[in-house]
């Protein structure tokens, strides 16, 4: 069989004049191995690769088998005859062996990006084993190709849904790294669409990346106005990193647009706090950022936070040995000699860089209640100067609304800046100081 196939390697194949050797709109996919090839071939070389090639397309899949075993020898002559490795991957995807032609086609590729017969075969062959991704990314290397052009084009929509949803099974399994890596991939061949914006809206905020994010969610908000979760999200992150009046303003009017939306509510009445924030002292709006505070911390925000703690009549004095070199030690006395915190009384030991537990916090703010008048009736058996249980304070915080429900009190555990401020924004509110 082999040798009717080869009878001298440019000689075509009998057949049917009618029947065409090669599947319809194969052709030109199956290009010459020497299209492309950026390396010098000695002639005789060349020579014997466009007769196989020219077999192979003469022959179509009858002929693929023999082809494939002259270019599998010529590979073991030379390995490293990139030609021959095309023609033989060709003779294989004529076989319907589409993951050993693709094996052979994805090392060429990397080495020689702009190789022609090689990326243009490697682009149907993905698309046979059904990777779109793959087979657009073939494509899209080689710029001025019509065909390449024209098949990248058709595939891109599906290929970016494809991508898209890879980026959000990354992010839902925590492979932050894929992630990016598919988010890279969707940014070079639609970098100005909306699903590779919204991506990268979704990665940069896995990443905590929120100067990133709102870079393209302020894109979004601009580009999809009926769509309130970008507007929202806009407003947020300006408040964080951006411009806090226009995050702002953001908010009101979407909380005019929403009156009955109970969270927005929310949302806006913290961008009105952290707004406030902006009038304290720099360190002040450092610590609302803080990922972990210290005793030392929680007191400086209590001073400043509260105008009680700062204006208001302290009833005794109490003495703190360890907080005479701290930078804030003015703000801790008054915040200790008002009973908002506790020293060591047999020590006289504040611990000001001691972590803060979410106990500490939600009893200091349970004691600015208590200096209230009239006396707040959620506090319940909680008051100054006087000991009370863990599950007490659970209980009366969660009645005071410092909290959701009692499950969120979790006594012992650390606190961030943000997490601290909340807590003190309802007790604020509590209070009615606006």
């Amino acid at each position: 069989m082999v040798a009717a196939l080869l009878v001298g390697c440019g000689t075509a194949v009998d057949r049917p004049p009618d029947r065409p050797a090669l599947p319809a709109g194969e052709a030109a996919f199956l290009i010459s191995p020497l299209v492309g090839y950026p390396l010098t071939l000695d002639p005789a070389t060349a020579g014997e690769i466009e007769g196989l090639h020219r077999t192979l397309r003469d022959g179509g899949e009858r002929a693929a088998t023999a082809v494939e075993l002259r270019a599998a020898g010529l590979l073991e002559r030379d390995p490293g005859l990139h030609p021959a490795a095309v023609l033989r991957a060709q003779a294989r995807y004529l076989g319907r062996h589409y993951e050993p032609a693709w094996k052979l086609l994805a090392p060429i590729m990397a080495e020689l990006p702009g190789y022609r017969a090689a990326r243009l075969l490697a682009g149907r062959v993905a698309e046979r084993l059904g990777d779109l991704p793959a087979a657009v990314d073939a494509y899209q290397g080689l710029s001025g190709d019509r065909l390449a052009e024209e098949q990248a084009a058709r595939l891109l929509p599906r290929a970016v849904e494809i991508v898209s949803r890879r980026v959000d099974e990354a992010l839902d399994r925590g492979h932050l790294e894929a992630a990016r890596e598919a988010l890279s991939r969707l940014e070079s061949w639609a970098p100005e669409e909306n699903v590779t914006l919204q991506a990268a809206a979704r990665v940069a905020a896995a990443l905590d990346e929120p100067e990133a994010e709102l870079a393209v969610v302020r894109v979004l908000a601009e580009r999809l106005p009926g769509e309130r979760r970008w507007q929202e999200r806009r407003a947020e992150l300006e408040l964080e990193v951006g411009d806090a009046g226009s995050g702002l303003r953001d908010l009101q009017e979407l909380a005019a647009r929403n009156p009955a939306d109970g969270a927005l509510a929310d949302k806006l009445a913290r961008a009105k706090f952290r707004w406030r924030l902006q009038l304290l002292p720099a360190h002040v709006q450092e610590l609302a950022d803080g990922a972990e505070l210290s005793r030392g911390d929680l007191a400086s925000l209590l001073y400043w936070l509260f105008p009680d703690v700062r204006y208001g009549r302290v009833a005794e004095g109490r003495i703190a040995n360890d907080i005479f070199e701290h930078p804030r030690r003015e703000e801790i006395m008054r915040v200790v000699n008002l009973g908002l915190m506790e020293v060591d009384p047999d020590l006289h030991r504040f611990e000001p860089y001691q972590p803060v537990r979410r106990l500490e916090v939600l009893s200091a703010a349970l004691r600015v209640l208590d200096r209230a008048e009239p006396r707040q009736s959620c506090l319940g058996e909680v008051a100054a100067g006087r000991p009370v249980s863990v599950s007490a304070i659970c209980l009366a915080t969660t009645r005071c609304g410092l909290i959701g429900e009692e499950a969120d009190c979790l006594p012992y555990a650390p606190v961030s800046g943000a997490q601290a401020l909340d807590i003190s924004r309802r007790a604020l509110d509590r209070l009615g100081v606006r």
